[in-house]
């Protein structure tokens, strides 16, 4: 439920600047290739002008490990698993709730597939200022 608004949003974010290229990819450890969304997920996204009626889940592959120059993480269960499988990915993944902001205070951002919608909507704005944040924190990296 999180990958894929993330993927949306960090999309959007990245968009709003000129002259930037990046690919943003969303796939999980667990995830069954080509389920959709779930119903929360796609009803919460539209809150946030974000469609995820099309998305279908894929996994992360060892290729796509090797190809990415960064992997971000939603929490630290999600962290192991990725380290224990590609220990070289070490240097190159991060928790996304680093970029969240001051008020922010958890480590992870939660799953909300079992705090419904009102949760979905919650999770969705925390993942929103993160990925504004690191648009912001990427874009200020490339013109220094």
């Amino acid at each position: 439920m999180r990958s894929p608004m993330c993927e949306a949003l960090f999309k959007r974010d990245l968009s709003r600047f000129r002259n930037t290229q990046f690919t943003v990819v969303s796939a999980g450890l667990n995830a069954t290739p080509g389920r959709p969304a779930h119903d929360w997920a796609i009803t919460a996204a539209k809150d946030f002008g974000i469609s995820l009626e099309n998305h279908r889940a894929q996994v992360l592959t060892p290729e796509m490990v090797k190809r990415a120059d960064a992997i971000l993480v939603m929490d630290y269960h999600n962290q192991v698993q990725i380290l224990s499988r590609w220990a070289d990915a070490k240097e190159k993944t991060f928790l996304l709730s680093a970029y969240a902001g001051e008020d922010y205070r958890s480590v992870e951002i939660s799953d909300p597939y079992y705090t419904g919608l009102e949760g979905t909507r919650t999770c969705y704005s925390i993942l929103s200022a993160c990925t504004q944040n690191l648009a912001r924190a990427l874009l200020n990296h490339q013109q220094a």
